[in-house]
């Protein structure tokens, strides 16, 4: 893992978010990343429209509610650092993060703990990338074997 002396020029604030993908999943994945997330330690809440609602227990039941008004599922992993997925395509769980919220050794070191924790949820590899640019990875995190 990067140290965070190593990566800091990546969270220069430049108006743009960076990303965090796990590819190639199917929804038997996300039903599986939404049930972990419901379980986890995170404070998370799920808006559909304006609303705040319970989060659904599948990725088929967000996909229906998306039919109607867009759907944003935020995450925080600590209390100045929010995490956001919008459930965009089912083969491939998207996230996003504002770069502005990564500036220090210990904000790093809890982003490098969430994307270790959706790696080992997820049996994938977990990318950080350049906004809407996944070909420019900063970070890969693999599940870690047991």
């Amino acid at each position: 893992m990067k140290q965070w002396s190593e990566i800091k020029s990546e969270f220069e604030v430049d108006g743009s978010l960076r990303d965090i993908y796990v590819e190639n999943v199917d929804s038997a994945v996300w039903n599986i990343f939404i049930s972990a997330v419901k379980q986890s330690s995170y404070k998370f809440d799920f808006v559909h429209g304006d609303l705040v609602r319970n989060l659904p227990g599948s990725l088929a039941e967000i996909k229906a509610l998306q039919e109607t008004n867009p759907t944003t599922l935020r995450i925080w992993i600590s209390g100045s650092i929010q995490i956001n997925c919008h459930f965009f395509v089912e083969s491939e769980i998207e996230l996003d993060l504002s770069p502005s919220e990564i500036q220090s050794a210990g904000s790093y070191f809890k982003l490098t703990s969430f994307l270790e924790w959706v790696a080992s949820v997820t049996s994938s590899v977990v990318k950080l990338t350049h906004e809407n640019a996944q070909e420019q990875v900063i970070l890969s995190v693999c599940k870690q074997a047991v």
